[in-house]
Formats: structure tokens, C-alpha cells, sequence
């Protein structure tokens, strides 16, 4: 950059460390010395009032002594005439020491300073905010530990008048221990930002400020035009003029999300990066001279901002106001975590409450309801496999119950306090279902207006249950098997690895091995799923559940309404037992509701149910259920009879016709008992 350039800036030194940054314009003469009206004010006896300027001359930067006492060094030699400036020249005036540059990028501190920078370190340029912050802060130092005396916590709480003497750190630090336990008694969020933004802003004098919530900063990332996807909502306000209160500026926030460290910008007016005109206003452009901008922190990124600014006329906000806004930033950083974390419990313990009630309403304990030694072993199952990781696959008919299966895993597992997500893989297409599954990003097809997260990231640190997985595309086959591998994919339309912890449980209804063999479904992830499996009988397998399922869908319709039958007939119970079901558990639960809808009196009839004779394909032919003539049978007639019929199958092997019927082997033996004192023939 040449000589004569009109951009300059001044890297200021005062006392130990360098501390500020001066942007200079062109047709303002800046005066440096002693007196407090100056531009750059040196309280250091050495310094004259009136000790130098600088000033832009024909395109020319100079610097000339107004015949101060001790004189003016450049690059340590006394100056008796207006000297024209080099970028990297160093100014003198007593302790004050400012380095002459046109561009921040050219300005490098001396090693002698280093250890010094992060104090107040000079932001960079890179940002588009570096031309106006003069200061940048991790921590306030006003937190430091520190013995606190109890009159001065009394002198702190007395009223002051801040901008006709400023405080020093020291009161303004024991002022913070009560205006902490204020904001900890605070019961909302917006509570605790009005109380901390009024408080400080009363301390400081300042008329104009803001409170803002930052939305998706932990996720906010640079695209490739630099800006950033986030959003604001305004948390609380407070303009003392009764002007109105205008929010930072979308690359004030930016800057913030990179760098978490407070900003003291000053010199600001028209800067086209700290203040948009369209999103501003003119006329606040105009009137805007020092904004502050302190981070509330989250765990990783910022969660929001206290945002102050001071307009033409008022008093231009100090390094000591940039300290106490950050102090009060974190006490309110605390506050807003925990508050937030007490809403995260609330919230979840709400949902836990609700998720509780509803399963007891909708499956009421039905996988204790068992009596049948087939569903006593999956029982057992689910105990040994619902402790580990594994993945699990689910085969049975359809309305089985593989999702209360799923879930039963879910909650005896150690990741029942996360996600439960179930996803029906035969309601979608292939590319709804892949969005559905790996989420999609914005613009990644038409109609996606916006980023979506798919079903792996909302069940991270939980359990996802695919069902109808045979129903999945090759293509979504060979995607899934990659996640089920590694646990990463991408959105669609994008290119970021995501890592995620999920336990995968699949259920189907679907012949896999046939599928493996035809080429519709991936041998690979066959292999992969099958790690545990869990095989669901049929309700028609075990008939010793029927009756104990019915009873308690029936009571639980009648709690819900208030009336209705409180049993089945005899007939009645006789024809769930003889009935087929094809749909399982969830048609015998839509049968006895149909019942309860339709019983007249306290008791339900077999023609309240209207079993369906509707033949389903691959089930065989039910004979007995399209009898055009009905037999009375008592349900003694029909164990009887079906213990017969079981025995004549296995050729009277007693041992397989126990293990046919679910019982064992000497209960058997006291039926047939039972049977052969019952019949007149003496026997079976």
C-alpha cells in the first residue's frame, strides 16, 4: 500500500499493553494530548494539554508537535516539523505510543509485547469489523477473586450518579454480588436479561441497549459467500429517551459466533459493517458513534448478546464500560444456563410424564399380558438384549406388536432417557424415505426450503426403529448399511460427514432370505441386521393369550368412556379362540372395540365382534371359521377337541403335542386325565 493512501489507523500503547485502535479520517485533524477533550487523551503528566496532531494533507499523513514541552519522537527521534508518516512509524507522547499504519494486516506488535495482546488483543481484519473495534476480551477481570469487604458492599448498593464520576472496578465488582443473587432468583429468561441490562445500564449511563438470543449458533456455519445462518430474537430492551431500540448488526453477531470475546467499537458512524442501512436505518447510522457487544456464552458458542451503543452528543462508551458489560455478560451467562437447564428438566419431565401415561394407556403393560410359553421366551429375550448395543431385528406377521417390542428394548436399555424414533418405510418413497432418514439440506431439491434433520440425528444417544425394512430401494439398502457400519452419513445436497449414536432396530413382515435370493434385498445388510433376531408369533399360535388381551382392551375402552359390557359371552369366547386372526393383536383390539361399541347390556355377544372372514394371502384357508352352521361347544368342547386334533397330528407323541400346544408335558397329562373321567367312552 502506498504512502499517501487515506485509510490509516493509529495501534495505540497506553501504559503496558496495546489497548486500542484509531481509525483516522480524512479532513479531521486528531489531537493527542493531556486534556480529556482530545481525540486520544495521554493522563500522563509528561504530556502537554495540546502536546501533538495528526492530520491528512493532500493525501499526505503527518504528524507535527504543537510545542509541547517534551516534544514529539518518531520512531524515537525528536520532531521540530510536520512530519510526513510511514506506515510502521512509532509516535511518542510521554507513556503513550501509537504505531502509524494503513492497514491492520501491517501492523505486527513488538515481541516485547506479545505476552501483553490477549489482554485487549487487535481484532482481525479479516472479520470486516476490524477498521472500528478498538477492544477485544475473553474475561473480565472484574470476576477475579478477590476479598470483598462487607462496608463496601454497603458503600456499593448506595445510589450513585455513574457518568458524573466513573467508578472505579473495585465497587463496581462488589456491586456485582447482589445483582447476581437478584438475577439467580429470577424465575424466567426474559426476567433475568430486563434486570441485568436495566442494572448495568444505570451503572454505566448508558441510554440505549438490548438483550438477544442468538438461534443456531452452535450450528452456524460460514457459507460461501462468508455469511452466516442464524437468527435473533430480541429478549429485552431499554432506550431512556424514548427512542427506539435498534438491534446489532448481523456481522457484529457473526463476529461474535467466531471470536466468543466482548467488542469495544468506537469512531463508528457510516462504518458499513458494524451498521446496515437496511437493516438500521439511516438516520441511527448517522447517529451512532461507540457500540459494546458482549457475549452471553452457551457450552460452546455464544447463546446471545448484551448489545449497547451511545448516540451523537452522548458520552462515548469506555474501556471500563466494555469490562463491567462483560462481568455483568457472564454473571447473566450463568443465570441463563441454568435457568434453561431447569426448563430442559421441566420440559423433560413433562414429556416423561406424558410418554408415561400414554404408554400405559395405549399398551397397558401388554407385554406382561402373557401366558403362552412363545411369548414368555421373547419375554426373556428382550431382558438379555435390551441391555446391550446390538442391533436387533424383528420379524413377525403384521399388528404383532413389533413395535412394543422395539420399544420394550428401548425403555429396559440404558439409552431409555433418549429418543425413541419409529419410521415406516413402506409409507414413503424412496427419495421422500431418504430424506426422511439422512435429512436434507437447504435447496437440495425443490421444495426443501430449509435444512432438515433427519431421523438418525433426532434419534442420536437413542434408538431408531425402521419398520417394514424389506420395503427399502436398493439404493437406500446400500446408505443404510454404510450408517448401520460407521454411524456417519450426509444430508442430502450435502457434503459434511455427520456423526451420530444410534442403536438401530429393524422390523419386517417380509421374507428377507426370499428377498436375498431374487436381488431385492442386499445379502450384505441381511447379514448386517441379523445380528439379533426376535421372531413374534402369531396370535392363532398363542391362543392362551387371547382371552387375557381381550379382557383388558375391554376394560381399558370402558375406563376411557365411562360405560359399555364388562365381559364376553361364552359364545363370544369361544369365537375369539376359534378365530384365525390375520391381524393379530391390533385386529383383536379393533374387534373388541367394535364390541364395546356395539354391545347392548354388560355383556358382549360374539356377533358385537364381526370377525371378518376375509381370506389373507399366504395364510391358510380357515375351515372352521366358514362353517355355515353354528355348534354350540362349551370351551371345555373346544380344549378337548383341540387337544385331540393335536394328538392325532403328532401320532400320539405326547411330548411334541405339548410342545404344539405351549403347555407342558405333565399338564398335559392331567387334561387327558381330566378328559378320559369326563367322557363316557373312558378315554380320547
Amino acid at each position: 500500500m502506498q504512502p499517501n493512501s487515506t485509510s490509516a489507523y493509529l495501534i495505540i500503547r497506553q501504559g503496558n499493553r496495546w489497548s486500542d485502535v484509531f481509525r483516522l479520517e480524512k479532513g479531521v485533524r486528531l489531537v493527542v494530548g493531556r486534556a480529556s477533550s482530545n481525540a486520544i487523551p495521554v493522563p500522563d503528566e509528561r504530556a502537554s494539554r495540546k502536546h501533538a496532531e495528526i492530520y491528512c494533507e493532500d493525501n499526505i499523513w503527518r504528524v507535527q508537535d504543537l510545542g509541547s514541552r517534551n516534544g514529539t519522537l518518531v520512531d524515537g527521534k525528536r520532531i521540530e516539523a510536520p512530519h510526513t508518516l510511514i506506515p510502521g512509524e512509532q509516535i511518542l507522547v510521554a507513556s503513550c505510543l501509537m504505531t502509524f499504519v494503513h492497514s491492520l494486516e501491517e501492523f505486527i506488535p513488538p515481541a516485547a509485547l506479545s505476552a501483553s495482546l490477549p489482554e485487549a488483543s487487535i481484532s482481525n481484519t479479516a472479520s470486516g469489523l476490524a477498521p472500528a473495534i478498538t477492544h477485544r476480551k475473553s474475561n473480565a477481570s472484574l470476576l477475579e477473586s478477590r476479598a470483598i469487604d462487607p462496608e463496601d458492599i454497603a458503600a456499593s448498593i448506595r445510589n450513585k450518579s455513574p457518568r458524573d464520576s466513573k467508578q472505579t472496578s473495585e465497587p463496581v465488582a462488589v456491586a456485582l454480588l447482589p445483582l447476581a443473587f437478584e438475577i439467580a432468583q429470577q424465575t424466567s429468561i426474559s426476567g433475568a436479561c430486563d434486570l441485568a441490562l436495566s442494572r448495568l445500564m444505570q451503572t454505566i449511563g448508558c441510554n440505549s441497549g438490548g438483550v438477544i438470543r442468538i438461534d443456531n449458533a452452535s450450528s452456524a456455519e460460514p457459507s460461501t459467500d462468508g455469511s452466516m445462518n442464524f437468527s435473533m430474537t430480541i429478549l429485552a430492551t431499554r432506550v431512556t429517551d424514548g427512542r427506539a431500540y435498534h438491534p446489532a448488526s448481523e456481522n457484529l453477531i457473526a463476529t461474535l459466533i467466531r471470536d466468543p470475546s466482548a467488542i469495544l467499537a468506537r469512531n463508528v458512524a457510516s462504518d458499513p459493517h458494524l451498521l446496515s442501512a437496511g437493516q438500521e436505518g439511516a438516520s441511527h447510522i448517522l447517529n451512532t458513534t461507540s457500540i459494546i457487544a458482549a457475549p452471553i456464552r452457551g457450552d460452546q458458542k455464544p447463546i446471545g448478546l448484551i448489545h449497547l451503543y451511545s448516540r451523537s452528543g452522548e458520552p462515548d462508551l469506555t474501556p471500563d464500560d466494555l469490562e463491567t458489560t462483560l462481568a455483568i455478560a457472564e454473571v447473566l451467562s450463568v443465570s441463563i444456563k441454568n435457568l434453561m437447564r431447569a426448563q430442559n428438566l421441566e420440559s423433560k419431565l413433562r414429556s416423561s410424564t406424558e410418554r408415561i401415561n400414554q404408554l400405559e394407556q395405549q399398551l397397558g403393560h401388554v407385554d406382561w399380558i402373557v401366558h403362552s410359553t412363545s411369548m414368555k421366551r421373547v419375554r426373556d429375550q428382550i431382558a438379555r438384549v435390551a441391555p446391550t448395543s446390538a442391533t436387533v431385528l424383528i420379524r413377525g406377521e403384521s399388528g404383532t406388536g413389533k413395535e412394543l417390542v422395539a420399544r420394550a428394548i428401548h425403555d429396559n436399555s440404558p439409552r431409555a432417557a433418549g429418543p425413541f424414533i419409529a419410521l415406516n418405510c413402506a409409507a414413503l418413497t424412496p427419495t421422500l424415505l431418504e430424506s426422511e432418514l439422512f435429512g436434507h439440506e437447504k435447496g437440495a431439491f425443490t421444495g426443501a426450503t430449509e435444512r432438515k434433520l433427519g431421523k438418525f440425528e433426532l434419534a442420536h444417544a437413542g434408538t431408531l426403529m425402521l419398520d417394514e425394512l424389506g420395503e427399502m430401494s436398493l439404493e437406500i439398502q446400500a446408505k443404510f448399511l454404510r450408517v448401520l457400519e460407521a454411524r456417519v452419513f450426509e444430508r442430502v445436497g450435502g457434503n459434511k460427514p455427520i456423526q451420530v449414536d444410534v442403536r438401530v432396530i429393524a422390523a419386517t413382515n417380509r421374507d428377507l432370505e426370499k428377498g436375498v435370493q431374487e436381488g431385492t434385498f442386499r445379502s450384505d445388510l441381511y447379514f448386517r441386521l441379523r445380528v439379533i433376531e426376535l421372531t413374534i408369533p402369531p396370535l392363532r399360535e398363542r391362543t392362551e393369550d387371547i382371552l387375557p388381551l381381550a379382557n383388558f382392551f375391554l376394560k381399558q375402552f370402558r375406563q376411557r368412556s365411562g360405560h359399555g359390557p364388562e365381559s364376553f359371552s361364552s359364545r363370544a369366547q369361544a369365537a375369539m379362540l376359534e378365530y384365525r386372526w390375520p391381524g393379530n393383536i391390533r385386529e383383536l383390539k379393533n374387534a373388541v372395540e367394535r364390541a364395546h361399541v356395539l354391545a347392548i347390556g354388560s355383556v358382549a355377544e360374539p356377533e358385537d365382534l364381526a370377525l371378518s372372514h376375509v381370506q389373507v394371502p399366504g395364510m391358510p384357508a380357515d375351515t372352521r371359521c366358514q362353517s355355515a352352521v353354528y355348534k354350540e361347544r362349551t370351551l371345555e368342547d373346544l380344549e378337548r377337541e383341540h387337544i385331540e386334533s393335536t394328538l392325532k397330528h403328532t401320532g400320539g407323541q405326547k411330548n411334541r403335542a405339548a410342545a404344539i400346544l405351549g403347555i407342558e408335558r405333565s399338564t398335559l397329562d392331567r387334561k387327558l386325565k381330566r378328559i378320559a373321567e369326563e367322557s363316557p367312552g373312558g378315554g380320547p
